[in-house]
């Protein structure tokens, strides 16, 4: 899965055969795009309709559902390991938090993430038992919440997380002077450990699945 900066477009890119299919094609921003844990379902960040909404649809492009229909910014859609759930970041009464819908459709639910503000970029972990997330609050921190919300686990100053396939190690960019490099985090002791330095500043890591 691809997408193109300048006037976002999203692709489907198969790499043995270098195919590749416009996904999604609307005016405004077509973004994010996260594919589930089985590889049939890609949730994506649409203006199809001129506000910024989150949408599924098969891994093929087929039946594109809306899934949230407001004036809100949604963001960062990722799916729960089972694939029933997705989280999102969304700006809900001026007040960003971290939200979740059914991948089938239905009421939004919110994620409390009480001791902290203004939730953002999350990731659901493998074992389904923790969402990490980095939180805005004067500076960037890494932060986890069970998924069905509650007290906040503060970890490390970063931003763009990414659980490892393990649940346990979070890959994340931190702020140095010379710019952002990758750091590995252990979630359950908070050590973290720098990736070899690529040159310049880095962000948005993934983790293979």
């Amino acid at each position: 899965m691809s997408y193109k900066l300048n006037h976002p477009d999203i692709f489907y890119h198969d790499i043995p055969t270098q195919a590749r299919r416009a996904f999604a094609r609307y005016g405004g921003s077509n973004i994010s795009p996260a594919v589930s844990a089985d590889g049939r379902k890609v949730a994506m960040i649409l203006s199809k309709d001129g506000w910024t909404d989150l949408y599924v649809c098969n891994s093929d492009g087929t039946g594109l559902t809306r899934l949230t229909k407001s004036r809100e910014d949604e963001s960062s859609p990722c799916w729960s390991p089972d694939g029933k759930w997705i989280c999102f970041a969304a700006k809900l009464k001026e007040r960003r938090s971290l939200c979740k819908i059914s991948a089938s459709g239905g009421e939004i639910q919110r994620i409390s993430t009480v001791g902290v503000l203004n939730p953002t970029e999350p990731d659901w972990s493998p074992d389904g038992k923790w969402i990490v997330f980095t939180a805005m609050m004067g500076s960037f921190e890494i932060c986890v919440v069970p998924p069905q919300g509650g007290p906040v686990i503060e970890l490390v100053p970063g931003e763009d997380p990414c659980w490892a396939p393990n649940s346990r190690t979070v890959v994340f960019a931190r702020r140095t002077a010379g710019g952002r490099n990758l750091s590995l985090l252990d979630v359950p002791t908070k050590q973290v450990k720098d990736v070899s330095r690529v040159s310049g500043s880095n962000s948005q890591p993934s983790w293979a699945k």
